[in-house]
């Protein structure tokens, strides 16, 4: 219900995506129309008795508002397909009545006009909708619709990381492999088709692939299948990936950057491009003493944790209708993830702090879990919360993504133990395939190398137990987790260890 002060307060503030004024009814098709576009739209109200040209109320007499209510219900009914449901009233300001009918945004888009035209709101006004791929969008946004389920032309089974699809299936069918003597430690030297008969002996790879929906009937990939599964997503959709830079100052019209991630880091799928956004993130952000002992382990200025959450959240659930990558921004006062499209319908920014998760890519969520450290039931924005308080959240329909800022606390210099990139290198211009000062490349913090004894220790270390974690490694070498993450993806890097198994409970190997 709105009051006489919520009106009198609207009308001087004009005509929006939201409100739009009506001097008095048009004809029902011209209604419909407007109702078709607020319904493809946000939703919104028409206040009728208010001249639109200069917002003076005209008020309606007995007999117009009978008239005009039973007009607004021919026209939701007959001139909008399908139908809508909309509730009006009136209200009297200053001794004239106005009729205000709220519009609700649509369920099940996209509506038409009775001509079948479909309309959106295009700020104050209107247009038409042509493309294809913005009625997909629009689709998408209410559930009739999900990219991810969509198949990629000319993809195949040799597109399919093995590494990759063997882990998959042991974390998703972890029982039905341990029966036939399969463990996390052997997974990796078993023949697919071994591990396959393992989960049903009546399936191939092909058929069971099928089933989870990763691969369509004729033997393409979904689009899930490739992010989840592909040895190269970017080969069949370039702009399905992650683009990290670490700006100095507070601008992205910034020209002088500490750090760009090079394209080629996060060419792979989806859990490629997490570890990739995951190293990236660690070393940019500044380690800090939290205990008063000097010789205690420090801490990342904002939990890894909070990272993991939200960069995975990014992956599952950004529009893959979007043609965009994500985008990771560090700033010097904050952090940005860009995520492709807003939120999808009855969704808000304070209902997904409460925990509130509506998929928008329902088969990407269904089996993200079994590959990327994400559980699968909504939560993670609550979780990254909880761990860190100074995250905030904006739906950007202008830009239609998605942004989460997370604020950098201002850390005295006495608490910082280890800077990574940040302070070093400043005034560095970008270059498409790296950061280069003068003639030279810029290198890690701390120049690596095989004979290094911090990286011996941790070869001999990773040699005796290939399943000591990262914490256990930073503990015995006595340096911080951050060194440690560097050190091993340099020694990954150069072909002397390897990853296996999955994040959960895979581990490091010496490479033969």
């Amino acid at each position: 219900m709105f009051t006489t002060e919520q009106i009198k307060q609207l009308i001087p503030q004009g005509e929006t995506t939201t409100v739009q004024f009506k001097i008095r009814s048009e004809e029902a098709y011209k209604m419909g129309v407007e109702m078709v576009a607020f319904s493809n739209t946000q939703g919104g109200i028409l206040l009728i008795g208010v001249d639109d040209k200069t917002g003076v109320i005209s008020g309606l007499s007995f007999e117009e508002i009978q008239q005009t209510n039973a007009l607004l219900v021919n026209a939701a009914s007959e001139n909008v397909k399908p139908a809508i449901v909309i509730a009006t009233e009136t209200v009297n300001v200053d001794g004239q009545n106005i009729i205000v009918a709220t519009i609700p945004k649509g369920k099940d888009k996209p509506y038409k006009d009775n001509k079948g035209i479909i309309w959106v709101k295009n700020g104050s006004d209107k247009r038409k909708v042509f493309s294809n791929a913005e009625l997909r969008v629009m689709m998408q946004s209410c559930g009739n619709l999900s990219a991810d389920c969509d198949s990629v032309e000319n993809t195949s089974y040799t597109d399919i990381s093995e590494t990759t699809l063997k882990n998959f299936f042991y974390e998703r069918y972890t029982e039905e492999c341990k029966k036939a003597g399969i463990t996390n430690d052997t997974v990796l030297d078993r023949e697919i088709d071994e591990i396959v008969q393992a989960i049903d002996k009546n399936f191939t790879v092909e058929k069971l692939l099928q089933n989870l929906q990763l691969m369509d009937a004729s033997g393409q990939l979904t689009l899930s299948g490739l992010l989840l599964l592909g040895k190269s997503i970017q080969r069949y959709r370039p702009v399905f990936t992650i683009k990290c830079v670490s700006f100095v100052g507070n601008t992205e019209a910034s020209t002088q950057f500490r750090d760009k991630m090079r394209d080629r880091d996060a060419e792979g799928n989806l859990l490629t491009q997490y570890n990739a956004a995951i190293s990236f993130v660690t070393r940019n952000l500044k380690t800090v003493q939290v205990e008063k002992e000097f010789n205690t382990q420090g801490q990342l200025e904002i939990p890894l944790e909070v990272f993991v959450e939200l960069l995975t959240n990014a992956f599952v659930h950004r529009d893959y209708y979007i043609n965009s990558p994500i985008r990771l921004f560090i700033f010097d006062n904050r952090i940005e993830i860009h995520s492709p499209g807003i939120l999808p319908d009855g969704v808000t920014e304070e209902s997904i702090k409460r925990g509130i998760s509506v998929p928008r890519n329902k088969l990407l969520f269904e089996n993200a879990k079994d590959i990327l450290p994400y559980t699968g039931i909504g939560s993670g924005i609550m979780r990254a919360m909880q761990s860190y308080d100074k995250i905030s959240f904006k739906n950007d329909f202008v830009r239609e993504e998605f942004i989460t800022t997370l604020k950098r606390d201002e850390i005295p210099d006495e608490l910082i133990i280890d800077t990574a990139n940040f302070g070093v290198n400043e005034g560095i211009s970008n270059e498409d395939e790296g950061i280069k000062s003068g003639n030279d490349t810029v290198n890690d913090t701390v120049n690596d190398t095989v004979n290094d004894t911090v990286n011996l220790s941790i070869i001999k270390l990773i040699s005796e137990n290939e399943r000591i974690t990262l914490n256990e490694i930073a503990e015995k070498i006595g340096k911080t987790r951050i060194t440690v993450i560097r050190r091993i993806d340099k020694l990954k890097a150069e072909g002397i260890i390897e990853r296996f198994g999955s994040d959960k409970t895979g581990g490091y190997r010496i490479k033969q």
